[in-house]
C-alpha cells in the first residue's frame, strides 16, 4: 500500500460519517494508520467514548481524530460544519433498519445521501466523495443469480416489492425495504452528480458481505449483528438478510 499514488496528500482531513459503526470505524482506522486526519460524525458523543478513550485514544489525543455531532443525517445543512476544510468524504452512515414501512426508511435514506453531497458542493476543499452503497442496490446476491452488474444495473424488483400494497408485513418485507432504500439512495447520488457537475469526483462502493474484527462490543451485541446470532444458533436471522431471501 505504501507505493500507491493518492489524489489527496497525507495529512489531509477525511470526513468519515457514522464513525462509531462497524464499517466506518474500520475505514477511519485505515485512514489514520496511513497518515491522514479523520473527522468522524456521530449522533451521540457519549456513545463514541470508546473511540476517544480506547481504540483511537492516541490519535484523538494528538488531534488526528476529531468528532462532530450530526444528529440527523437527512436534515438540511446537517453536514455544513462537518465538511469544512476536508479533502475527502467517506459517507458510510446510513439509515440501517429493517422497518417494513418504506415511507419510514426510503425517503430518509435518500436525504441522508443527498444532504451531504449538497454540503460538499458548497465546500471548495472537497476533492473526493465516496458513497457506501450495497450489492443489493444492483442485484439480489443469491445462489443461481448470474446477473452481470454494471453502472446501469439496478435491483428494481426490490423497489417494486417494497412499495407494493401487502397485508403480509413480516421480517422478510423489511429486508426488501432496506434493499429498496439502497437502490433509491444510490440512484439519487448519481442523479445529483449529473445535475450539479460537482468539483469533486464521486464514486460508490457496493459491498456484498462484510465480516471482520469488531472494534467495540456494540458491534456484536446489537440486534442486527447477524454473525453473532448465527453463532448462537438463531437461524431465523437468515430471513432478514436480503441475500438469503428469494424474490
Amino acid at each position: 500500500m505504501t507505493g500507491l499514488s493518492t489524489s489527496i496528500s497525507k495529512g489531509s482531513t477525511v470526513l468519515v460519517t457514522g464513525v462509531t459503526g462497524f464499517v466506518a470505524s474500520h475505514v477511519a482506522k485505515q485512514f489514520l494508520e496511513r497518515g491522514y486526519r479523520v473527522r468522524g460524525t456521530v449522533r451521540n458523543l457519549e456513545k463514541a467514548e470508546w473511540l476517544k478513550e480506547i481504540v483511537f485514544k492516541e490519535y484523538y489525543d494528538s488531534g488526528h481524530l476529531e468528532l462532530v455531532i450530526v444528529p440527523d443525517l437527512g436534515a438540511d445543512h446537517a453536514f455544513d460544519e462537518a465538511v469544512h476544510g476536508v479533502s475527502a468524504v467517506a459517507h458510510v452512515a446510513s439509515v440501517v433498519t429493517f422497518d417494513s414501512d418504506p415511507a419510514k426508511v426510503i425517503p430518509q435514506t435518500i436525504r441522508g445521501a443527498t444532504s451531504i453531497l449538497a454540503a460538499a458542493l458548497r465546500e471548495p476543499s472537497v476533492r473526493e466523495f465516496v458513497y457506501t452503497s450495497s450489492i443489493v442496490a444492483a442485484t439480489a446476491p443469491m445462489p443461481g443469480n448470474t446477473t452481470h452488474v454494471d453502472q446501469n444495473t439496478w435491483n428494481d424488483a426490490a423497489v417494486k416489492i417494497a412499495w407494493s400494497p401487502s397485508s403480509d408485513v413480516d421480517r422478510s418485507r423489511g429486508s426488501m425495504v432496506y434493499a429498496a432504500s439502497k437502490v433509491e439512495a444510490e440512484k439519487a447520488v448519481w442523479k445529483f452528480a449529473r445535475e450539479h457537475d460537482p468539483h469533486f469526483t464521486i464514486n460508490s462502493v457496493c459491498p456484498s458481505l462484510i465480516m471482520g474484527e469488531p472494534l467495540d462490543k456494540s458491534h456484536i451485541i446489537s440486534g442486527s449483528s447477524w454473525m453473532r446470532l448465527l453463532y448462537d444458533g438463531d437461524m431465523t436471522v437468515l430471513q432478514t438478510i436480503p441475500a438469503c431471501k428469494f424474490y
